[in-house]
């Protein structure tokens, strides 16, 4: 009788012992490349939230209103009032573009710096020149600086705007 009471309380122990591990991450569903560990996802670079399903570029989407400044090799200047608009670009989650034409990298997920490499212009009017450049994101502000090369001569193209 002892023996069978051991072998009961034995198998109750091992069947409750059983039924508490259970995998954290089972439940769990991480996208885009996301690993999970101990129950919440680990996202990849250039992705966040609880799921890895949002693009950290996302949230720079927008139009910015500020200001414009050119200034070429001879050293003058002008500025005036513009918007630029911010969306996706299909080359990664590490990219975007500047009002359709000119495309940016995210240098380091979180930070806001991008830098901008060079590239020719897909407008006709100006199709030899190239475009490279850097610059931030810091709330809801833009700031950049890109250097245009046309045919020798150099304009520095420089906005700052806010969402």
């Amino acid at each position: 009788m002892i023996k069978q009471f051991i072998k009961i309380m034995f198998a109750l122990i091992t069947i409750f012992s059983v039924s508490q591990c259970t995998d954290p991450c089972q439940d769990v569903n991480c996208f885009n490349g996301g690993k999970c560990l101990d129950g919440l996802c680990l996202c990849p670079e250039f992705y966040e939230g609880p799921d890895c399903s949002i693009e950290e570029r996302s949230s720079y989407f927008g139009t910015y209103t500020g200001t414009t400044t050119y200034s070429d090799s001879q050293g003058n200047t002008s500025s005036y009032a513009d918007s630029k608009t911010i969306s996706s670009s299909n080359k990664g989650a590490a990219y975007i573009k500047f009002d359709g034409d000119i495309y940016a990298i995210l240098s380091e997920p979180g930070s806001g710096v991008f830098s901008i490499p060079s590239q020719a212009s897909s407008n006709p009017v100006v199709w030899d020149s190239f475009f490279s450049g850097s610059g931030n994101f810091s709330s809801s502000h833009i700031t950049y600086t890109i250097e245009s090369e046309n045919n020798g001569e150099t304009l520095t193209i420089s906005f700052s705007g806010t969402k």
